[in-house]
Formats: C-alpha cells, sequence, structure tokens
C-alpha cells in the first residue's frame, strides 16, 4: 500500500476553477475533468518545492 503525503514537499493538489473543488490527482478522471461539476480546465497547485 502507498502512502501519499498531504502535506510536505512535493505534493500536488488539484482545483477548479468553477466549483472551487480541491482534490488530488488520483480523484481527477482520466480525461482531466473536475468530478464535481465536468469541468475540463483543472488548476495545478503544487506545494513545498526543492529543498
Amino acid at each position: 500500500m502507498r502512502i501519499i503525503p498531504l502535506r510536505g514537499a512535493g505534493v500536488v493538489w488539484f482545483k477548479c476553477p468553477a466549483c472551487r473543488l480541491k482534490c488530488r490527482p488520483a480523484a481527477v478522471g482520466p480525461d482531466g475533468q473536475c468530478p464535481r461539476c465536468g469541468e475540463a480546465r483543472m488548476l495545478k497547485l503544487s506545494f513545498g518545492g526543492r529543498s
């Protein structure tokens, strides 16, 4: 089982500009649409950085 970090360096989230849903890449479908409203354009949020 793989443990996915929720915080720290290298954490990636997606945010929908239409409904403001924040989700992990695993929740986004293979077509890249928002799982809640179906918006085709998800914004990639990256937390952390280089060490």
